[in-house]
């Protein structure tokens, strides 16, 4: 199961048009805790696509850490009281939906991942491709998108097969 983002949510837009090119960077660290073998430019590619979507003219960190198992029932005892464990956990930085806040101040968010969940989940695609999945997923939560009413899943879903459609024909 899918977790939604904990904190607020950014807002859906910022009232820029989507062909204004950012004002600042996204910054993409991948910290591997799970010893499997990942193409970190793609995922630092699905990044790129998806910040440059939702939010062309914010900068904006994440920290991309892949674990197992037992990292993820860890976090997630911790942050949502289930001994279970899930795919993804997405963490939005306290202040970084403040639109008052200076420009200067870059959101930093973090997405963990659990690689075992991943393995089992992937039905017959490959690890890569459920991995991008997951990790669009995760990165939508961080924009501010849900899935828990009917609506909200719809707009999320679509989303994400947009994204998944232009990286997949990379």
């Amino acid at each position: 199961s899918h977790d939604t983002c904990f904190g607020k949510h950014l807002p859906q837009a910022f009232g820029l048009s989507r062909n204004q090119k950012p004002m600042t960077d996204c910054q993409f660290n991948l910290i591997n805790q799970s010893g499997c073998e990942v193409n970190e430019q793609l995922l630092k590619s699905c990044f790129q696509l998806v910040c440059q979507g939702e939010s062309p003219r914010q900068g904006f960190e994440l920290n991309l850490v892949l674990c197992t198992d037992r990292e993820m029932q860890k976090f997630n005892r911790i942050y949502r009281g289930s001994e279970s464990v899930t795919d993804v956990l997405s963490f939005c930085s306290q202040g970084s939906r403040d639109p008052s806040l200076p420009a200067s101040i870059t959101p930093s968010h973090d997405i963990i991942i659990d690689t075992n969940q991943i393995d089992r989940q992937k039905g017959k695609k490959s690890f890569e491709w459920e991995l991008v999945k997951v990790f669009i997923h995760g990165l939508l939560h961080v924009f501010g998108y849900d899935h828990l009413r009917q609506e909200d899943r719809k707009e999320m879903q679509d989303k994400e097969f947009h994204y998944n459609n232009i990286i997949q024909g990379e």
